[in-house]
């Protein structure tokens, strides 16, 4: 007998070692590290993805975690490709007790299936409550308008695990404005301000032999692409209507949900872009030509394109090769009604780090998620080390006398970092996670620099170089971005309201893209008559459904 009760002392002290934690050990205050007080460091089971890039166990941002929170993570991991699908598999088969931690971005829906199918991952909505997510707290307060967590936050109130956001602000406002500065000079036009003075100026282009070649009529006023940051109509739109991606979404003046497509500027940008199609100055592949062939036309050796609209010239070429510096960057256009808005999507957070329903200390699990999302981590996790890496300005400074740097994107926000020796591309390293984590960019994109003078004569600005002149535009356009009386942040559903959506929101999208797209290239389109185009919305497509929901889900997430 007392052998047997010596045995089942032996196995449940085992037990307990191999969940990972000492006798002595405890969790710290919230903020304080190490989060494990323990004499031994705490095991953290977790799920990943893998990367052929990178080695997991011997990694400088394992052991930033390992070190600084006193924990020791064991990976297992998912397969590079279709890791989605393997997880589901494995949640189906029961596979996922072993683990403490799931390490993988996902949505709020597949989330949502993780609990509500397999009770796989832990609801943590009361550490939030109870002071836990210091990180993300700090976040929050320091940007509410990008709303971090209600973001992640489900119709029910639901909150899956830590989250996961790189704020780009370049990508933020993708739809940016591009002209040939050659020709500008060529015919000695000032840069547009106006949908007025834009449309003057295509028409010179089109009739003035703007490249000066001595053919009048080999010009394109005035081309663009479906590729990222395209779509002539999205940009133009802004200068009547604010319009962003997605359902069109915007607030009325009564702070509820309604859509750009209601709105009488959204008629009379339509109109606008189809004057400027059938005289001629739009060219109808802007709604077919993808990044590819509209390089090759904007890069041609002739010089034959005036306008494009897109995210970043970077299609083009090196950012300091000619001609990606054909054209110059370009404010958004004032409309008839003095508006100029940015076509806007805040950077928005996704799940990641979940804590699973078997974890055996889901609190500590929880807290060492948090401690990655803060602009360290993100520094390690995307850039590597510091200072092989990047580097504090101070100290940048401090080691290079004489050089001169200039905020990355303008505004006027403290420049605090300098990268370089990017590893991305490296075949292996040990140095950081490849993003594959809970992260926090803050504002780097903004306190980001990059050195425009070395001090031995090679100078870079917004003359020679395409990169500065993208950091440029950014700034341009994320000063006339929506405020939060007209922007509508991401909206999460609840599971009946996205049965709802999923009759009614694909088809609609079609309908309203595939219309106006017709209507502004002279096809046979709906848009030729309103009260038509409007009652196939109601009647057909369940516009007011749509509407009442996405109003429901923005008053419960945002109103207050």
């Amino acid at each position: 007998m007392k052998k047997l009760a010596l045995l089942l002392t032996l196995v449940l002290l085992c037990s307990f070692c191999l969940a990972g934690f000492a006798e002595d050990g405890g969790l710290s205050e919230p903020g304080v590290l190490p989060i494990w007080t323990g004499s031994e460091p705490a095991v953290i089971r977790v799920l990943t993805p893998d990367n052929a890039k990178v080695i997991w166990e011997d990694n400088a941002y394992t052991k930033w975690i390992e070190e600084s929170c006193n924990v020791k993570l064991e990976f297992e991991f998912l397969p590079v490709e279709n890791p989605k699908d393997k997880l589901s598999a494995m949640a189906a088969a029961g596979e996922l007790e072993k683990f403490d931690v799931i390490n993988i971005q996902l949505s709020l829906t597949e989330c949502a299936a993780l609990d509500t199918q397999y009770g796989a991952i832990r609801d943590v909505s009361d550490f939030f409550a109870d002071g836990l997510a210091v990180n993300c707290d700090a976040a929050v307060a320091a940007h509410p308008e990008q709303y971090l967590i209600s973001a992640i936050t489900t119709g029910e109130g639901k909150i899956y695990g830590v989250p996961k956001i790189q704020i780009a602000p370049q990508n933020e406002t993708k739809y940016k404005l591009w002209i040939n500065q050659g020709w500008l000079e060529n015919l000695g036009i000032e840069a547009p301000t106006t949908t007025d003075e834009f449309y003057d100026m295509l028409v010179r282009f089109k009739e003035e032999d703007a490249n000066g070649n001595g053919d009048p009529d080999d010009e394109i006023p005035f081309i663009t692409s479906t590729g990222f940051g395209g779509t002539a109509n999205k940009f133009l739109t802004n200068a009547f209507v604010y319009e962003g991606d997605g359902d069109l979404f915007l607030l009325d003046e009564d702070g509820h949900v309604t859509t750009s497509y209601l709105q009488d500027g959204w008629y009379e940008a339509t109109e606008y872009l189809k004057k400027l199609c059938d005289e001629g100055l739009l060219s109808p592949e802007s709604f077919t030509y993808n990044n590819d062939a509209l390089k090759a036309v904007a890069c041609a050796d002739e010089d034959i394109v005036g306008v494009v609209t897109n995210s970043s010239c970077a299609f083009m070429g090196q950012s300091d090769t000619y001609p990606r510096l054909r054209y110059i960057p370009i404010a958004p256009l004032t409309g008839p009604e003095g508006l100029h808005y940015s076509a806007y999507a805040a950077s928005s957070t996704t799940t990641c780090w979940m804590v699973t329903s078997w974890a055996k200390n889901p609190e500590l699990c929880f807290r060492v998620g948090d401690f990655q999302f803060q602009e360290e981590g993100y520094l390690r996790g995307r850039y590597g080390t510091e200072p092989e890496n990047w580097m504090y300005v101070e100290d940048y400074l401090a080691q290079n006398p004489g050089v001169k740097l200039e905020l990355l994107i303008a505004g006027d926000h403290e420049m605090k970092y300098v990268m370089y020796n990017d590893i991305r591309d490296q075949t292996v390293n040990n140095l950081y996670w490849y993003e594959h984590m809970p992260y926090y960019a803050g504002d780097v994109d903004f306190e980001n620099c990059y050195v425009a003078d070395d001090g031995q004569g090679t100078v870079t600005n917004w003359d020679n170089n395409g990169t500065v002149r993208q950091n440029t535009i950014t700034g341009y356009y994320q000063a006339v971005k929506p405020g939060p009386d007209v922007y509508v942040p991401t909206l999460a559903y609840s599971a009946d309201e996205l049965a709802v959506l999923s009759i009614y929101q694909a088809d609609l999208r079609k309908y309203v893209k595939e219309q106006q797209t017709k209507y502004i290239i002279g096809d046979e389109s709906d848009l030729a008559d309103k009260e038509v185009f409007l009652s196939t919305l109601y009647n057909e497509l369940g516009l007011q459904q749509v509407l009442d929901i996405a109003d429901a889900a923005y008053q419960r997430q945002y109103a207050k």
